[in-house]
């Protein structure tokens, strides 16, 4: 069957509104900053994610419910699109990774006090998150069955073990969602599981910066351990 590829008129004026705000607003930011969001920050992000929020044009992909305008993948492309047209549009919309992809991940599977604890701040930008899935050699790159990191229940909580590299932006982020595995060794099928781990987590700690020959995005591509017993939530 055809997908209609036409956006209504409400997205194709939210499309408009976008690629007008990113012309009008975020490129001067841009060259200003010569294209590096570090340069700028956290009050950076912050500026323009204000600015995209009285211009009527912020989080494009999040549900009403959160705050955003609860587009479908269909009507996301053409919003999308305009808001790249800058290296810094999707940081302004909130729908620059890794925080876009977590926001539609837990807005399909986390439980309502998940949403509410993660979901939402995040939403609203009031927080930035990351994503750990990558590994030392041998461990996960692409492929999660990879995985050497592992999580065991332990009386409060879990205990994951194991070290993440390359996790960008994860300096700064509010919590993280964790990869590890629950069963199973590295190379089967299976056994991956998601946690949602807060910043200040005694047992998770950001231990360096690794330098990349990339260094545009604030929060850096971090080398993160995890060793201690302590509650983290399982998505």
């Amino acid at each position: 069957m055809p997908i209609g590829l036409t956006p209504d008129p409400e997205t194709a004026e939210l499309a408009r509104r976008t690629a007008a705000f990113v012309r009008e607003v975020v490129v001067p930011e841009e060259e200003r900053y010569a294209g590096v969001v570090a340069t700028g920050g956290e009050a950076l992000r912050e500026r323009l994610q204000t600015a995209a929020k009285a211009a009527g044009v912020f989080a494009p992909h999040v549900s009403r419910e959160y705050g955003g305008h609860g587009l479908d993948m269909v009507s996301r492309a053409c919003v999308f699109e305009e808001a790249g047209w800058s290296l810094f549009g999707p940081l302004a919309l909130n729908i620059a990774a890794p925080d876009e992809g977590n926001m539609h991940m837990l807005e399909a599977v986390a439980t309502p006090a998940q949403k509410d604890r993660y979901l939402r701040p995040l939403a609203t930008g009031a927080v930035r998150s990351c994503f750990a899935m990558t590994e030392p050699e041998p461990g996960a790159g692409s492929d999660p069955s990879a995985l050497t990191t592992s999580a065991e229940k332990v009386p409060g909580g879990w205990r994951i073990d194991g070290r993440k590299w390359f996790i960008t932006g994860a300096d700064g982020a509010a919590y993280t969602i964790c990869m590890a595995r629950t069963s199973g060794r590295p190379g089967d099928r299976g056994g991956a599981t998601m946690y949602l781990v807060d910043a200040d987590n005694p047992g998770m700690k950001v231990v360096r910066h690794i330098e990349t020959l990339e260094e545009s995005l604030y929060g850096g591509h971090c080398e993160v351990v995890g060793s201690e017993t302590s509650a983290w939530s399982r998505a």
